[in-house]
């Protein structure tokens, strides 16, 4: 699950700085607000997409493989 999230906050940063480039620079902006996402949860442990990734995929909440 840990390593989903990181992919998926991985591609959100990657494509948010190739939309910087070709569309506006507004898009910026959402690699600011991810990376600043990453930092907060890094602090707190709290993730809500890896929350609501478990809810989808019908994970229970203490599998071992989220275990680091």
């Amino acid at each position: 699950m840990n390593s989903l999230v990181w992919i998926l906050a991985g591609a959100l940063i990657l494509v948010s700085v190739w939309l910087s480039q070709v569309v506006s620079q507004w898009w910026l902006l959402l690699s600011i607000l991810a990376g600043g996402y990453l930092v907060v949860s890094g602090i707190t442990g709290y993730c809500p997409v890896k929350n609501h990734l478990r809810k989808q995929l019908g994970k229970p909440k203490d599998d071992d493989a989220d275990k680091d």
